[in-house]
């Protein structure tokens, strides 16, 4: 019944309110609804959402393009012609709409055409429709305002497709004078509707056609009315950069009711009904209604009415690095801390915001400087900060001591407090480090509990605190089942390996590591993540391990001495000298004067020094045979020397004779002599990493002459 009321309404409108616009305001829309999809998973709702997205625009007065199942190349051109349609007026008011699959990638959004196979994520940039590219045509139009509306928040039809079941991400680059609402908060799943079309256009369909409401009371409707209809299982999000007023019909705004009506706010008809005007102009709209609450951040929908006003300004501030401007709002609403909302979101200000951190005491914040170079303004001393008391510590005590009910959201703030205090550890602290460590996973527990604990960084953040709690087996939970939400997350996979080894689960770490070699196209990341494999395997003896991954590297890194390093450390670990030096001497011929590898052929050595004191001698040997071998080039003698000396140093830390110290220290020193004379020698020739060694040898000789007593 709702519907055909929708639909009459529309209907009554298309033949009336055209007439009305001004003669300079066109208003042009584009709608896409995919469903019939041939790779992937088929979807009932988009279709009917997009013919009735369409029909009811039409009513409004738009130039309506419909697309239906549409292919890659139906999309791009459709695009371009919308784009292309705005250009023709600067007053002109856009309007796009789209259904369908859509998943995120690297932080970039796709739409995806019926027409799509993609057997690999790489294949987003060729075979489906970057969101930007919607928005940069958008934006090159240069009209007045353009509404960018997005249900493709639906489940994921690819497993490899980064986030894609958790929805779309944030919009990177959003152009001037535009809406962009998600039906869902960006990274969540919306919900399909158990009717003709999914929850949120069912509700955005029922709102739009309403007189006298400006664009962005219809859009704070229709997110209340979705998030009543779903229990808060799905919360619309809106992000604005338009500060004027839009009626889409002219007249009175009917009151709304319901479970919204609480947050109600009258929407006064403008001076010319149905036209856009700039902000600031005489429209009537209230602070709601002119798009403040467009910012407030997730979990916030329980505050106090006045909170929310505040902290969504303060969000809005930090959107643009103003954080310090941020923080004085905040401050000014509330200075004693009283409200739970407003101090989760002091909390998140401080950690994003701060120049330095007292934890326990206060911090500096400033804002992002004019030209948006906050490095140099840093180097340079010109960042406008200020120091505040603040103690979120002491602060939510107070609450608890007047039963003060500390929300979720405020929950997780004070997680990410506790961590950055473990990890900043400051023995001035009145906690001692595990306090602070149980009070991060404290909050960070109930966060969790209340489903609120939901950014990546936090989730991991709360991984590594589990495990230094010794409760891995937990974070290795957590852990799995994020990965199924960011499959192409690398430092989450890491982490989930760091969880694996602490719970002795080996097996599920090298598995996590093959995935990462596999799915790494960088060959340095590789690399690394193979080095890891080798540490593993070193690390609990797994000799089957080590031979294949030793086997895999070499082959494809035929020129690469890591392999090499790897052996020699073997050799060295099981007491094979002989090889130990006949690799080492191998390696330093096919890779001369390599630094990074002859550091780590010593460090071979010197990690077992301990366990035999004939591996100091061998790696002693080692060094002479390379400073006898390069005695007519000053280069590659100076650089021996060096380490000879640095060597002999760190041996001698183990020798319980002096007098026998103090003879191996002097000849560290004849070493550092010989070693300054031929790199200053050769200077001109030296790279910077050669420059860099020189530059360490006045100070090494001044610890070296200090170890001798003079």
């Amino acid at each position: 019944m709702k519907k055909i009321i929708c639909w009459l309404l529309a209907l009554s409108i298309a033949f009336i309110y055209p007439a009305l616009l001004t003669a300079q305001e066109r208003r042009v829309a584009l709608v896409i609804g995919n469903g019939d999809y041939q790779a992937a998973t088929k979807l009932i709702n988009p279709v009917n959402d997009a013919a009735d997205i369409g029909e009811v625009l039409a009513g409004l007065g738009f130039d309506v393009e419909v697309r239906i199942d549409a292919d890659l190349d139906t999309m791009e051109k459709a695009v371009l012609r919308f784009g292309n349609k705005l250009a023709g007026s600067t007053d002109s008011v856009g309007f796009f709409y789209y259904a369908g699959h859509g998943v995120q990638s690297n932080g970039e959004n796709y739409f995806i055409p019926v027409d799509a196979r993609l057997s690999a994520e790489s294949m987003l940039r060729i075979r489906a429709i970057p969101l930007q590219f919607v928005l940069d045509s958008i934006g090159e139009a240069g009209n007045k305002l353009n509404i960018i509306v997005l249900d493709a928040c639906r489940d994921n039809p690819f497993s490899w497709a980064r986030s894609s079941a958790r929805g779309l991400a944030v919009v990177g680059i959003q152009p001037a004078a535009s809406i962009v609402v998600y039906s869902t908060s960006a990274g969540k799943v919306a919900q399909d509707g158990t009717g003709r079309n999914g929850t949120f256009t069912e509700e955005l369909l029922r709102h739009l056609p309403t007189p006298g409401l400006d664009i962005m009371e219809v859009l704070r409707r229709t997110g209340q009315d979705v998030q009543a209809k779903t229990a808060s299982a799905q919360i619309p999000a809106i992000y604005s950069q338009f500060f004027g007023f839009l009626q889409l019909v002219p007249g009175e705004a009917p009151a709304m009711a319901g479970p919204a009506a609480p947050m109600e706010t009258s929407a006064k008809a403008s001076p010319a009904a149905g036209s856009v005007t700039s902000a600031g102009s005489s429209s009537g709209s209230s602070s709601e209604s002119s798009g403040v609450l467009d910012y407030l951040p997730a979990f916030f929908d329980e505050a106090p009415a006045n909170s929310k006003l505040t902290i969504a300004k303060a969000e809005e501030l930090t959107w643009d690095g103003q954080w310090l401007s941020a923080w004085k709002i905040l401050e000014i609403t509330d200075p004693n801390n009283r409200d739970p909302y407003m101090l989760a979101k002091k909390i998140r200000t401080m950690l994003d915001g701060n120049t330095s951190l007292d934890l326990f005491q206060g911090f500096s914040i400033a804002n992002m400087p004019p030209d948006g170079d906050w490095e140099a303004a840093c180097e340079a001393g010109t960042l406008d900060e200020d120091y505040f008391d603040f103690d979120p510590h002491s602060a939510v005590q107070a609450l608890l001591k007047r039963d003060v009910k500390v929300p979720p959201v405020l929950a997780a703030a004070l997680g990410d407090f506790y961590y950055s205090a473990y990890y900043d550890y400051d023995d001035s602290s009145f906690l001692s480090l595990d306090e602070i460590r149980d009070n991060a996973l404290h909050w960070y527990d109930i966060a969790n509990e209340n489903f609120v604990l939901v950014e990546l960084e936090s989730i991991m953040h709360y991984a590594e605190l589990l495990m230094d709690a010794g409760r891995a087996d937990e974070a290795v939970s957590i852990l799995e089942d994020e990965t199924e939400w960011e499959p192409e997350d690398i430092e989450l996979r890491l982490k989930l390996i760091d969880a694996y080894i602490a719970t002795g689960k080996n097996s599920g770490a090298f598995s996590e590591l093959d995935r990462l070699i596999e799915m790494t196209p960088s060959n340095e990341d590789a690399r690394e993540f193979y080095h890891r494999a080798f540490e593993l395997a070193l690390k609990i003896q797994d000799q089957q391990a080590l031979n294949r991954y030793l086997a895999a590297f070499e082959k494809k890194y035929p020129n690469d001495w890591l392999a090499g390093l790897v052996r020699h450390r073997v050799a060295v670990q099981t007491g094979n000298y002989m090889a130990a030096q006949t690799i080492a001497d191998g390696l330093m011929k096919q890779f001369p004067l390599n630094t990074e590898l002859l550091e780590g052929l010593l460090s071979n050595w010197l990690d077992y020094l301990n366990y035999n004191s004939t591996i100091a001698e061998a790696g002693l040997a080692f060094l002479d045979r390379w400073v006898v071998a390069s005695q007519w080039n000053p280069v590659a003698l100076g650089t021996y020397c060096l380490y000879r000396s640095l060597y002999r140093y760190i041996i001698v830390q183990s020798w319980p004779s002096s007098y026998m110290k103090n003879i191996a220290i002097q000849n560290a020193l004849t070493d550092l002599n010989v070693a300054e004379m031929n790199l200053s020698v050769a200077r001109n020739t030296l790279s910077e990493e050669g420059k860099a060694l020189l530059d360490m040898i006045p100070d090494f000789r001044n610890e070296l002459q200090a170890a001798m007593g003079y």
